[in-house]
């Protein structure tokens, strides 16, 4: 899961005692992978690059969820929409999570799309 910053007081205020919060912030999987790739780049750890494979996620559980996996320069260009969003940088995969990366691949990014056991459930 993607940071949240919720009830969060400016330095000002909080300086002052005042208990005025800023408005709700919430991180998308694009500023995620923005500041992942910012980060690599100034270490050079070789941790992961733009092509590492990895899963974006938003609002899991509600009908309007979106999921796509892709290399991270081309999640970066995907619109999750609203929160909440998180973020996977994926290691070796199981050929059952392989079958599952495919069907979300960025390639076939539409409306958002339920997992293939709901759809067959939705069908019947």
């Amino acid at each position: 899961l993607l940071d949240i910053k919720v009830k969060e007081q400016s330095m000002q205020n909080l300086l002052r005692g005042r208990k005025v919060y800023e408005p709700p912030r919430f991180m998308t999987v694009n500023q995620a992978i923005a500041q992942l790739l910012e980060v690599e780049g100034t270490r050079k750890q070789g941790a992961y690059d733009s092509s590492t494979l990895s899963v974006g996620v938003a609002r899991v559980g509600q009908e309007t969820q979106l999921i796509v996996t892709g290399p991270m320069e081309a999640l970066q260009t995907v619109d999750f929409g609203a929160p909440l969003h998180s973020f996977v940088i994926s290691g070796e995969l199981h050929i059952v999570e392989e079958e599952m990366v495919k069907f979300y691949s960025v390639d076939n990014v539409g409306p958002p799309r339920l997992a293939p056991e709901l759809v067959q459930a939705e069908s019947s």
